[in-house]
């Protein structure tokens, strides 16, 4: 993944690092001006004193410069770098975080399953199905929402649609809802899976 260094990059902080370059040309434009009007070197007609003075003339002038640039790059990639860092950790956190939470919800789906092959249906089963139909809906993972799919069952759909006596649609509201939106996203990824089929044939 490309790092966007201009678009990470505070405009005070852009601010701050263009006044400083537009200071440090300020030398080298002088040094510039100055040779042109007055500096003709011939090196066999100057003393040692005088080339020294020269040099030292140059020198402090493109010093002036090279340590602005470099105060520059220090302090851009410094700030980028501990950026790129933080931004790491932040996505390390992340993953371990939506990792731990898949598992918990792994745990739920197991559970759903013991109940229901135990007595295939079963209250417990419907009430555990609508807590964690409930996470699913709550969370930005589609794929919990998939996993769920998983443990629904023909007896578990009956109980949904109330064809089972006791078992009313509305007594599991969030059960009920994850299945109309695994409806949508299964309808999703076969759209999908046919335009990219149809996509492959004609490039064949």
């Amino acid at each position: 993944m490309k790092y966007p260094y201009l678009k990470n990059t505070p405009q005070l902080m852009i601010i701050a690092i263009a006044l400083v370059a537009i200071f440090s040309v300020i030398p080298l434009a002088n040094l510039i001006v100055l040779g042109l009007k007055n500096l003709t070197v011939r090196s066999s007609e100057k003393s040692l004193a005088e080339l020294g003075q020269f040099g030292d003339f140059f020198g402090g002038h493109t010093s002036a410069f090279t340590g602005s640039i470099s105060l520059i790059v220090i302090i851009f990639f410094t700030f980028h770098q501990s950026k790129q860092q933080e931004m790491f950790f932040e996505k390390q956190a992340a993953d371990s975080k939506n990792t731990s939470d898949r598992q918990f919800f792994l745990n739920g789906i197991n559970l759903i399953t013991q109940w229901d092959l135990s007595s295939p249906g079963c209250d417990q089963c419907m009430r555990l199905l609508d807590y964690y139909g409930r996470l699913a809906l709550a969370s930005n993972d589609r794929e919990l929402l998939l996993m769920l799919n998983t443990v629904i069952t023909a007896e578990v759909k009956k109980n949904l649609e109330g064809k089972n006596g006791s078992f009313k649609s509305t007594n599991y509201p969030y059960a009920c809802e994850a299945i109309d939106r695994i409806k949508v996203l299964r309808e999703e990824d076969s759209r999908a899976q046919k335009a990219f089929r149809k996509n492959k044939v004609e490039q064949v």
